[in-house]
């Protein structure tokens, strides 16, 4: 229901200013407000005041979340600050608030947004104690003028009171010095669950929290001349033994004290289950990244430096299967179990177990003397974690990569230190599944160094940092060059390490057709065969074939003049193995880059024309009679084998005697 206010000036921006999506979540929350809460406004003033409200929540999101307490205060100003407006209208906006497009490339953005609508919410609170307490001033003044006067105009002055007591939302009692209740309205009665003839034999210091009753005295005692109003937040004992919230206004009148109560319980509560909601995460009930954060900068500051700490961080392996495959109902189900068993892996010692992200933990242990090692710990966890949880009939569990970053330095910032976990654990995985990494300071800088220019990878692009180098194709019979291999080239990274940089960027699709336009047009003023490398995206990519057919047609390469090579992971599925028959339908050269048997067993399905190699580390050993088989079962399908990496001549003299057609010399 809603009335006009007026000589209210409208906050923020015009509706017509604002995006559509957030006009709508206003409107949303327009309607829910006013379906259940009186609002004196015009409905459309109403909606661009709430408009106003999301603007700064949105700017919270994007900056600092604390700045949503002020958003709190203006709900308050608008009267919808109650526990049944406060309580939907957080969970309309949080879920509203992450739909919002312009959020959506917000790091952490549902961490954020439980954080802003928490400090949203402690904001309302604030407001409304503060609200409360210039009610309750107002309710003193008006008593204390009606006792004063009721003994010159005794009917008027209790007409007044009882006006007075009948518009309140707060419990009011009047008391002597020693706290015996005088009288109570009814309200109190309400707050406190007694019945009018208990409060007879009771004080307002029985009724108080017993570790707050001094406070209080202290209170009345300064009311005997020192002051004139004291307010406080105290606890009160209920009759049913529960705990009361409130806030308390004391003066007093000639003969009396007067109490002025407001209940802020359901407030309190509300506000309690936010700050848990902020700092917990919703499914396992595991402390979310903010509040181990916390914790992790505060242990650092105290640790044992003879046992310092320990932080794990794991990610389950192949929780996306799970899920896929049998439904987001099993994979909660799962988290659930796995944050069950990893406390109790670590039940006896100091620790604080939680979850960062969809399958990803991370536990902070304080170490002891008694503490098991990292290979112990480790060892326990991957026992845990192996027995299946039975999920509908369904034996599910979930492997873990773990990364340790035991006893880090003591100079090691807690930002520092989760960065390095994230490292450890991404050099973990790409070892394999079930498997772990420990901290190492040198890895840790390589991997730092690696990935900041894997992150500056675009930027460099942009800047014209990034040229095509050509690597000479030599055949081993004629020691003649007989083509040219295009490879992406930058002055702070080797070709191979770049490519696996874009591809771990996303850049491999726009540098890959850039590289094979490029590399294509300068084919044809060398006049000589040119090979091109693949990765494993561009490989699947169903726009690969027209695109290639683009590069040749617009350079003038005759089809026949191109070597395309894949990787031999990928040609076992469906996508790059129908990419690579389509392209050698078309004329171009096709090739296989792979060092297994099993890569070489697809020259009996594929039309592929040749097989690269890479030179293994040092020279051939172990690996000579497989080497060697390799190169036969090639030439056997139909294939050249072309060898990447020979750099010296023994390697090539060593290739020459295996049969190996050719290699591209570095």
């Amino acid at each position: 229901m809603i009335a006009p206010l007026p000589d209210r000036p409208l906050l923020g921006a015009a509706a017509g200013e604002r995006s559509g999506e957030r006009s709508k979540l206003a409107r949303k929350w327009a309607t829910l407000t006013t379906a259940t809460t009186y609002v004196p406004l015009q409905p459309a003033e109403f909606r661009g005041r709430l408009e106003h409200v999301i603007d700064e929540l949105v700017d919270a999101v994007f900056g600092e979340p604390a700045a949503a307490a002020e958003c709190g205060a203006h709900l308050v100003e608008l009267h919808c600050s109650g526990p049944a407006v406060l309580t939907p209208s957080l969970a309309l906006l949080g879920s509203g608030l992450l739909a919002l497009p312009e959020l959506a490339g917000v790091p952490r953005l549902a961490e954020k947004v439980v954080q802003t609508m928490g400090a949203f919410a402690g904001g309302c609170t604030e407001a409304v104690r503060t609200s409360t307490l210039d009610q309750q001033d107002a309710m003193n003044r008006a008593l204390i003028k009606a006792l004063d006067d009721a003994q010159q105009t005794a009917g008027l002055a209790k007409t007044q009171l009882e006006l007075v007591l009948a518009s309140s939302a707060s419990g009011i009692a009047l008391t002597d010095r020693q706290g015996r209740f005088r009288w109570c309205s009814d309200r109190l009665g309400e707050i406190l669950g007694y019945e009018e003839p208990e409060f007879a034999e009771l004080t307002l210091f029985d009724v108080v929290h017993p570790d707050e009753t001094s406070e209080l005295h202290e209170a009345f005692d300064d009311l005997e001349g020192r002051t004139r109003l004291v307010r406080a937040e105290h606890r009160m004992r209920r009759a049913d033994d529960e705990t009361a919230w409130v806030s308390v206004s004391l003066s007093r009148s000639e003969e009396h004290f007067v109490v002025v109560i407001e209940d802020h319980t359901e407030l309190n509560l509300l506000h309690g289950r936010l700050n848990h909601q902020a700092l917990h995460d919703v499914l396992t009930g595991l402390p979310n990244r903010q509040y181990f954060t916390t914790r992790l900068e505060r242990v650092l500051r105290h640790a044992d430096p003879a046992t310092g700490v320990t932080v794990y961080q794991l990610d389950l392996d192949a929780f996306s299967t799970i899920t896929l495959g049998l439904g987001r109902r099993t994979g909660d189900q799962l988290l659930q179990s796995v944050a069950q068993r990893l406390a109790h892996v670590f039940a006896d010692e100091r620790a604080m177990v939680a979850r960062f992200a969809a399958d990803e933990f991370a536990v902070l242990v304080e170490n002891s003397e008694s503490t098991p090692d990292p290979v112990t710990t480790i060892r326990r966890i991957n026992d845990e974690l192996a027995a299946p949880v039975d999920v509908d009939g369904h034996g599910v569990a979930a492997s873990a990569s773990i990364g340790v970053v035991d006893r880090p330095p003591p100079a090691m910032r807690a930002t520092e230190l989760m960065e390095t976990a994230d490292l450890t654990l991404a050099r973990a995985r790409r070892n394999g599944r079930t498997q772990w990494a420990l901290f190492d300071p040198a890895q840790d800088s390589f991997d730092r160094r690696d990935l900041g220019l894997a992150a500056s990878l675009p930027g460099a692009w942009e800047r014209g940092e990034l040229g095509v180098t050509y690597r000479q194709v030599v055949g081993l019979g004629s020691e003649e060059v007989i083509g040219l291999d295009a490879v992406l080239s930058w002055g702070h990274s080797d070709p191979e390490t770049l490519a696996e940089m874009a591809e771990r960027t996303g850049m491999i699709m726009r540098l890959g057709r850039w590289l094979l336009r490029t590399a294509c047009s300068h084919a044809v003023t060398a006049d000589l065969p040119l090979h091109v490398g693949l990765s494993a995206n561009q490989a699947t990519d169903p726009d690969l074939v027209g695109e290639v057919l683009a590069a040749v047609k617009d350079s003038g390469l005759a089809a026949d003049r191109l070597w395309l090579a894949m990787p031999g992971g990928s040609l076992r599925g469906d996508d790059a193995a129908e990419n690579l028959r389509l392209l050698a339908d078309t004329g171009v050269r096709t090739a296989i880059r792979g060092t297994t048997s099993d890569d070489v067993a697809l020259l009996e399905r594929l039309p592929v024309r040749s097989v690269r190699i890479s030179q293994p580390a040092g020279e051939p050993g172990l690996v000579t009679r497989m080497l060697a088989e390799l190169v036969t079962t090639a030439h056997l399908g139909g294939a050249t084998v072309i060898v990447d990496g020979v750099a010296t001549s023994t390697q090539m003299t060593w290739w020459r005697s295996i049969g190996a057609d050719a290699t591209v010399r570095h």
